[in-house]
């Protein structure tokens, strides 16, 4: 399959294909797509041509469709840059259309790329009003995200960085609950305010590299001074850790994920910012990363937000802020494995990346199924449910598990080379963090047991409807990812090795590595 996909030069169009084809489909789909509107009495009062929905599935799966194709192409015998394609865009000041993916952003592309159709799928009837406009939203938002993690220009960067801030601001504010249209607007304050600090350090990086170029590569090489450093890496993290909800900055993820039709609290849930410090931050900054207190203050703001948000994910009776605060505390192990730098960290947080995209959208989409069928999301409005619908609480009970980490779920892999990785560095943090794991047990096996195992005591509860022949199809497509990537991770590891090696190399021994930095612990 690969040499038949070489013979035709899918290395070539693939990844242009991806970042085009989102947004050709959007235009079709609000313009081509059938308003799923209703009459008075309930009957839908079609407007004509295709259902917007079907068409937004439809480009959505084409897409995942060209991702597997891009992981077809990838050899991950090689490292560096693959499907790399350069193109002229504004000469004058050096940017090009720089598209290229390593072991680092392939399983970011081909994860993202698979859970947008089956996140759409499984929340197939959360959103059923101006349903063209939402699809050529989400479509945009999925040009975004997959620009993000393919884009070697820093101009080009901020681009596909800010494509994913507007058309998430109006899935939040058109189509999210009643009256939560400020939640919309702290992340857009939020993240813009980040987002415009590092624009300004990419600019100041583009003129201390003589105003030639914007794209990795070159910039890479640049020998900055360390105070120079300091500044900049402190403007690309700050956008980053606010994208990813580090505590302190995590305070508008769970009031934006739980205003957010279901399709869009998953894409919030999607690390971005963790993958951005990975390739950009460290690599560009490694003598401002590994200096002894930003990265010293970095692991502390890991293992509490570890803590922190488990203990805060204990503390809620709303299954969808549970959800969200239970996602920062896996960001927490994330961070902790940037920063600890050896091989196993970094490996174990580029899975626990993907794995968070995966086992956090299962939950959000089995939220989403609680709330379409009983109107609320409060843990104590249910109980008992197990014996009323069992292939939803087995499908729970297993995602569940992946999240607390259980071996033999991919939630497990990430987070044990996470630990053992940082041990080598940190010892006291790892066992600190390691606490992490007892508290995911701690609200996971009590989200469980207030859902699923209680006594019955609403008629509602009773009358719940199991899984439909589509949610099945979407469930059994996360439960065998979960099995699969717990089971047997190596092909995903084998990929991420190389990206991962080149990291730690260029921070340890580039010309801007931490050896150049011998002194400064604090910015003047």
């Amino acid at each position: 399959m690969r040499d038949f996909l070489l013979s035709i030069g899918a290395s070539q169009w693939v990844l242009p294909a991806m970042l085009l084809w989102p947004m050709a489909a959007a235009l079709l789909v609000r313009f081509g797509g059938r308003d799923m509107s209703r009459n008075e009495d309930g009957t839908e009062a079609p407007s004509g041509g295709p259902d917007a929905r079907t068409l937004t599935l439809a480009a959505l799966s084409i897409e995942a469709l060209l991702s597997l194709v891009l992981w077809a192409t990838y050899d991950p015998s090689t490292t560096g840059w693959q499907a790399r394609v350069d193109l002229p865009w504004l000469t004058d000041i050096g940017a090009t259309i720089s598209l290229g993916v390593d072991g680092l952003s392939l399983p970011m592309v081909v994860m993202t790329a698979i859970v947008l159709p089956l996140a759409l799928l499984g929340s197939w009837n959360n959103v059923r009003v101006r349903t063209p406009a939402f699809g050529a939203l989400a479509l945009l938002l999925t040009t975004g995200l997959i620009g993000v993690f393919v884009t070697l220009d820093l101009l080009a960067f901020y681009l596909a960085w800010e494509l994913m801030l507007i058309p998430t601001y109006f899935l939040i504010g058109v189509w999210g609950a009643a009256g939560q249209s400020r939640a919309g607007l702290r992340y857009v304050l939020f993240t813009l305010v980040g987002s415009l600090l590092m624009l300004v350090a990419i600019l100041a990086l583009w003129t201390l590299g003589g105003g030639t170029s914007f794209h990795i590569d070159q910039l890479m090489g640049l020998a900055l001074t360390p105070r120079a450093q300091l500044w900049m890496f402190g403007a690309f993290f700050l956008a980053f850790a606010v994208k990813s909800a580090l505590v302190p900055f995590h305070t508008w993820l769970p009031d934006a994920q739980g205003a957010a039709p279901t399709f869009a609290a998953v894409t919030l849930g999607i690390k971005v910012g963790a993958y951005a410090i990975l390739r950009f931050a460290i690599p560009l900054f490694p003598a401002a990363a590994m200096e002894p207190t930003v990265r010293g203050t970095i692991l502390v703001l890991s293992v509490i937000a570890i803590v922190y948000g488990a203990l805060l994910a204990m503390s809620q009776r709303d299954m969808k802020r549970m959800v969200s605060y239970s996602s920062i505390s896996h960001l927490g192990f994330i961070m902790l494995g940037c920063f600890a730098l050896t091989q196993q960290a970094v490996q174990g947080a580029v899975l626990s990346i993907v794995n968070s995209g995966i086992s956090t959208t299962a939950l959000f989409l089995l939220v989403g199924m609680l709330e379409d069928r009983r109107g609320t999301t409060d843990m104590t409005g249910f109980g008992g449910i197990a014996r009323v619908v069992p292939m939803f609480s087995v499908m729970l009970t297993l995602v569940m598990l992946s999240t607390i980490g259980l071996p033999g779920t991919n939630g497990f892999v990430g987070e044990f080379l996470v630990l053992i990785g940082t041990y080598a560095e940190r010892p006291v943090l790892a066992v600190i963090a390691t606490s992490g794991v007892i508290f995911a047990a701690a609200y996971g096996l009590r989200a469980l047991q207030r859902v699923l195992f209680e006594r019955i005591d609403t008629a509602k509860n009773g009358a719940l409807t199991d899984f439909t022949g589509r949610e099945r199809v979407v469930m059994a497509a996360f439960a065998i990812a979960i099995i699969y990537l717990g089971v047997s991770p190596q092909p995903m590891l084998q990929r991420i090795e190389g990206a991962s090696q080149n990291i730690i190399e260029s921070v340890r021994f580039g010309p801007n590595a931490a050896t150049s930095l011998p002194n400064v612990s604090v910015v003047r």
